[in-house]
């Protein structure tokens, strides 16, 4: 194959795989913003359900009176409500029956003073208790979202460290494309190279160094021959390999 061929088919080959190579960088960056998208995608999911969680926290203390009142109530009732237990030393043994209305009104009338003491106190009761146990029930909730957000933060940080193991595989994804780039530009500057080393190749160089016929010439093919000592087609001088025509 003649040098100009070998010349012009690594100049393509460089040009294949400058190709080749813009087309695998190409992919790379695509599937890095792929990755890159999907983390941000992530991490706005998680950021979402963070502010859901903190809204719900700060929703606890929505209408505080009214579940005061509503605590209140629900303590009043368990307070009032007459305990049931089995037969001990202080159950309270039930009244004998009465016959007398005059006793049956007074034992009425010392129930139901007794009734409105345990309302009373039970009432009074509830309404101690109630801004404290709303309020730790309150605690414990928004000890329960902190310690989701706290997950939550976790996770956020597990999906950034898994994004790093992702861009690292993102960059192979052009691989392919880069090996035969490779390839081809190899193939193009062994092409540049041979063809353009025939090219301006000396056309009467031998392998031995010598010229035919050359001995005590002064001149090659009709030119004479420029900056040759004049002792280099003595007999058996080699020749410089790198000469120029006048």
């Amino acid at each position: 194959m003649d040098p100009l061929t070998l010349a012009l088919l690594g100049g393509g080959s460089s040009i294949v795989g400058s190709f080749l190579n813009s087309g695998a960088q190409d992919k790379v960056n695509e599937a890095r913003n792929a990755v890159i998208q999907a983390e941000r995608a992530r991490q706005a999911g998680f950021d979402t359900e963070t502010g859901k969680l903190n809204d719900q926290s700060l929703g606890r203390y929505v209408n505080f009176d009214t579940q005061m009142d509503a605590k209140k109530s629900a303590l009043a009732e368990m307070f009032k409500t007459p305990v049931v237990t089995p037969n001990t030393q202080y159950t309270a043994a039930p009244l004998p029956p009465v016959s007398s209305d005059l006793v049956a009104r007074e034992v009425a009338n010392k129930g139901d003073i007794a009734k409105a003491y345990v309302d009373h106190q039970g009432d009074t009761l509830a309404n101690l208790r109630s801004f404290g146990d709303l309020f730790a029930g309150i605690g414990r909730g928004q000890a329960r979202d902190a310690q989701i957000v706290g997950q939550i933060g976790g996770f956020k940080k597990g999906s950034a460290a898994v994004e790093q193991l992702e861009l690292d595989n993102a960059n192979r994804a052009g691989n392919d494309m880069k090996m035969w780039a490779d390839i081809a530009s190899g193939l193009g500057k062994v092409g540049l190279t041979a063809g353009l080393s025939g090219a301006f190749a000396p056309a009467a160089a031998v392998a031995g160094g010598t010229v035919p016929g050359a001995v005590g010439a002064t001149s090659l093919g009709g030119a004479p021959l420029v900056g040759v000592p004049s002792n280099v087609f003595a007999s058996g001088a080699t020749p410089f390999l790198t000469y120029g025509r006048a």
